[in-house]
């Protein structure tokens, strides 16, 4: 497929964008993938970080959503991961990287980055795990913080 996702049913609308494909589990599980997604809207965010603690998830890096969703990565694959390559690549010294984030799959990469910022809905765990907190996303938190370093007007 390239890029996009196969599924093996539909996700609700706005969850995902781009190539979508629905097809079934024995087509899911016979091609290699790079990240696993599981969603249930009718489940709550605990009800997945107790799915993943019984799964004894091992080898694999998961992170629960602010929603019901859980992606399943291979050990290490994290977004910091990919700012550190980035910024490798560029010559960038991480401290004077800002990164924003709003989820538990941002944790690592807030405590990467030399300013780590949670955006003020964030879960609780990872308002702590960041340098500082802006406000809401929806009461533009994330412009209240980027207008800090950069001339937007």
């Amino acid at each position: 497929m390239g890029r996009g996702y196969r599924l093996s049913a539909p996700f609700p609308p706005g969850d995902l964008s781009g190539t979508m494909e629905v097809v079934g589990v024995d087509d899911l599980a016979s091609r290699p993938v790079t990240r696993v997604i599981v969603r249930d809207p009718g489940s709550s965010p605990e009800d997945f970080i107790d799915l993943a603690e019984r799964l004894g998830l091992h080898g694999v890096s998961y992170f629960i959503g602010w929603s019901a969703w859980l992606d399943i990565a291979p050990e290490g694959v994290h977004k910091a991961m990919a700012l550190a390559d980035v910024c490798a690549r560029r010559r960038i010294d991480p401290a004077d990287v800002l990164a924003m984030g709003d989820g538990r799959n941002d944790l690592e990469m807030l405590r990467w980055a030399g300013r780590g910022v949670a955006i003020g809905d964030a879960p609780l765990e990872v308002r702590l795990a960041a340098d500082a907190v802006t406000g809401r996303f929806d009461e533009g938190g994330t412009l209240a913080e980027l207008s800090r370093w950069f001339d937007l007007v």
